[in-house]
């Protein structure tokens, strides 16, 4: 895994633009580079459980996984955010298990299976497993962070670029706005931890490059 970046799980916020979704924020080892990841609430439901903020009355189809697993030796040793495509994660869980037997003895086997990427957190925090990604796709979609705040911002604040921030921002807006005024949202997006539409905006302002 020595060509991949490790990640952690910074934490799990409330859209605020889409009712109903969350943001999965992970970021590398230093702090200054933070990936978020938009997902369903079912699946942010089960991380924040599997981390510990636990309701036991309740039980997931990925701890359901976890039991089958431990029952046949089989370990979840690592996943992998491989691809971005049009704003979408893919990923896959690199598993080991029993395998063949040769010369009496049973071989344990790698087995690499594609997963949708918040399932796939959720089981790596279940088997308390790491996960990876690309530098390419940190490059994509990662925002970067000095001293506390991007530093693929300008140092024009709102006030002086004319514009108000606003939370609700369509595919439209962000396609009508230059790139100056696109950096400085991107700054106060950052800012207010409003991590999805900043991930929108640099996903525009790539696109123009």
């Amino acid at each position: 895994m020595d060509k991949f970046i490790r990640l952690s799980i910074r934490g799990i916020s409330l859209s605020q633009i889409q009712s109903g979704i969350y943001v999965l924020l992970l970021e590398e080892e230093s702090g200054r580079i933070k990936l978020p990841i938009i997902i369903e609430s079912l699946q942010a439901q089960s991380i924040a459980y599997a981390l510990g903020k636990r309701d036991l009355s309740r039980s997931f189809t990925h701890d359901l996984f976890l039991s089958f697993a431990k029952e046949f030796h089989i370990i979840l040793k690592a996943v992998v955010i491989y691809k971005l495509v049009n704003g979408i994660f893919f990923s896959y869980i690199l598993l080991e298990g029993n395998g063949i037997e040769e010369e009496g003895k049973i071989k344990k086997k790698e087995h690499k299976i594609d997963s949708k990427t918040s399932d796939a957190v959720a089981l790596a925090v279940r088997f308390q497993a790491p996960i990876y990604t690309t530098r390419e796709i940190f490059d994509k979609a990662g925002i970067y962070f000095e001293n506390g705040s991007s530093n693929d911002t300008t140092e024009t604040s709102m006030e002086n670029s004319g514009i108000l921030f606003f939370k609700e921002k369509s595919q439209q807006d962000l396609e009508n706005m230059t790139e100056r005024d696109l950096n400085a949202l991107l700054n106060h997006a950052v800012i207010n931890e409003c991590y999805e539409l900043a991930a929108r905006i640099k996903k525009e302002l790539d696109r123009r490059e």
